[in-house]
């Protein structure tokens, strides 16, 4: 009976919450004239969790004043009241089609929480 005991808790406390635990993903589209993303697939590959949405080009994004086709993404939850980001990277969108977006290190950074993922320029160096 105590190592039945044992067992469940280890089960219990080695659980990890999965990326299909976050609440919501919202997107802040800063180059939505030029570009509209469509959330299709969010998925946990080992820690990492992983976005993967398709970009549609209605125009390059150098009309959305931009400098070049890189484009900046960052993604953020709330903790504690306070916007935290969690990561950012950049993605060429001289096509369009799928990108893989790296959302948090870790699932339970999103899990059951709101993840803005923030689509802007990259800045001029």
């Amino acid at each position: 009976m105590r190592s039945l005991v044992l067992v469940l808790l280890l089960v219990s406390f080695s659980s990890v919450a999965s990326a299909d635990d976050a609440d919501e993903i919202i997107i802040q589209n800063d180059l939505a004239p030029c570009v509209t993303i469509k959330m299709t697939n969010v998925s946990t590959k080992e820690t990492v969790v992983l976005a993967r949405p398709t970009f549609e080009l209605h125009k390059a994004i150098g009309e959305c004043g931009c400098f070049s086709a890189l484009a900046s993404y960052t993604s953020s939850v709330k903790i504690d009241g306070v916007q935290q980001n969690l990561q950012s990277g950049v993605i060429s969108l001289k096509r369009g089609g799928p990108k893989t977006l790296i959302l948090a290190s870790e699932p339970a950074l999103v899990a059951r929480k709101k993840v803005r993922i923030q689509l802007s320029c990259t800045p001029a160096l």
